[in-house]
């Protein structure tokens, strides 16, 4: 049989830990809950509940008020909300309608990011470009400089919310296409969108950019929104229902209806749910003498890789220096040579 791991996470000695072995397959245990005690969104109006569904209530209705496991005048929210995680935690949606990246990095102009620091967050999600590319794309261009200016703004927002205490884990989310990629398709009346698809997917690039190199947690809902937009006016012939917008096209909106925000909440609890399980392993290698493996990892906590070729031997070998964690995964890899059985624990160090 070919070698495999087990994941093992438990109290010992006052730590958290989990136990990857070189070994055959033999169990795998419930992991313990990360937990965290305060949420924040930074975002524009889809993170506010702008939801045409909604206009005539004049209320707002969308994937946070879901995720926060509010009920709609005629929708039920998702079961499995942020609650369901942390029980405990305190909830803040301080995004605002008609902001831009510019504005949240501008602390002496607006409040915005004032407002989520004085929360004190340890989660925060980060929604916020779309009216940035709106305002760029007015001209039909999306020009160099206005890349940089927006990639360095997003940076700067991940910053601002570093530089907090406590220092919060952050998810971004990428933007969806109304256009289903066929932008180029639409009616001339529609000119200002001609390059809404392109810049979608230039404008994700940079938020999955800055993301990776500043150690947060990216969301893709690009897939998500894909074939429930526009697109069937204007050529898609995969288009699926029900419409994530409001339609026809003639009534074009840019915020999701409310099946387009429940598909939010929905990609963004599948991602609180690996948050909820860290630390856990997400890819194993072993080659070459040496054994190499990944777990998911919070800014929040520590870790040590400690190691023994005998669970029957209580002594246990540092592996590696205690590191801190470095989201969204950390990495270990160890010369193992002819070694055919070894365990591995990572260390929550409290």
């Amino acid at each position: 049989m070919a070698p495999g791991f087990y994941l093992h996470m438990r109290h010992v000695h006052h730590k958290l830990c989990c136990w990857l072995v070189l070994a055959l397959t033999i169990a795998s245990l419930p992991a313990l809950a990360r937990d965290y005690l305060v949420f924040d969104v930074v975002g524009d109006s889809v993170s506010a509940g702008v939801n045409p569904d909604y206009y005539p209530v004049f209320q707002p209705y969308g994937w946070v008020h879901m995720l926060f496991g509010q009920q709609g005048t005629s929708t039920v929210p998702p079961e499995a909300g942020i609650t369901n995680l942390w029980p405990g935690i305190v909830l803040h949606n301080s995004a605002v309608s008609g902001s831009k990246a510019s504005e949240w990095v501008d602390t002496g102009g607006y409040p915005y990011m004032e407002a989520v620091r004085s929360h004190q967050p340890d989660l925060v999600a980060v929604m916020i470009g779309g009216n940035d590319f709106l305002f760029y794309g007015e001209d039909g261009v999306l020009s160099e400089a206005e890349r940089t200016e927006y990639r360095t703004n997003l940076a700067q927002i991940v910053q601002l919310l570093r530089d907090n205490t406590p220092v919060p884990d952050i998810v971004i989310l990428g933007y969806y296409d109304l256009f289903d990629n066929l932008s180029t398709n639409l009616p001339p009346a529609y000119s200002n969108y001609f390059r809404m698809s392109a810049a979608t997917v230039d404008g994700n690039e940079i938020i999955h950019n800055v993301a990776s190199s500043n150690q947060c947690f990216y969301l893709s809902i690009y897939e998500d929104f894909m074939h429930y937009c526009y697109g069937a006016e204007i050529g898609d012939a995969d288009h699926l229902v029900p419409d994530y917008v409001r339609t026809p096209l003639l009534d074009l909106d840019i915020h999701p209806v409310t099946a387009g925000h429940r598909a939010i909440c929905r990609a963004f609890v599948e991602i609180l749910h690996e948050l909820d399980a860290i630390p856990t392993i997400r890819s194993f290698q072993s080659e070459a003498g040496a054994v190499s493996f990944t777990w998911r990892s919070s800014i929040g906590q520590r870790y040590a890789i400690e190691t023994t070729d005998d669970l029957d031997d209580a002594a246990w070998v540092i592996a590696s220096p205690t590191n801190s964690g470095t989201p969204p995964s950390n990495c270990h890899t160890s010369v193992v040579g002819s070694v055919t059985a070894r365990f591995y624990r990572i260390v929550v160090v409290e």
